[in-house]
């Protein structure tokens, strides 16, 4: 897929989400009583940035590296890295779930 049509397939973004990851980040928010909100606050990052992290839709090593910290927990543990093979597989699991709807 060209850069072109990956624009025009309607995703815009350079990563999929990775439920994964989210599932992981919202166990330990759940553990913890706590939001993305409260998550938030508590580094004093904006909310909406937060969430495109903890979603995998955007990637940022320092603050994955800030959100792993403050549950104790190993960077590489939370946010995995992703081959190329995988985000390709998330892309497509997302195409596949807006052509259904």
């Amino acid at each position: 897929m060209s850069i072109r049509d990956f624009f025009k397939s309607g995703s815009g973004r350079p990563y999929p989400i990775d439920r994964e990851r989210r599932r992981m980040v919202m166990v330990e928010l759940a553990l913890r009583d706590m939001t993305i909100s409260d998550l938030a606050r508590a580094l004093g990052i904006q909310r909406p940035l937060v969430s495109k992290i903890v979603s995998g839709r955007r990637r940022s090593s320092k603050t994955e590296r800030r959100i792993a910290e403050f549950f104790g927990l190993p960077a590489d543990e939370l946010f995995p890295a992703r081959t190329s093979e995988e985000i390709a597989l998330m892309r497509q699991a997302e195409l596949d779930k807006r052509s259904a709807a």
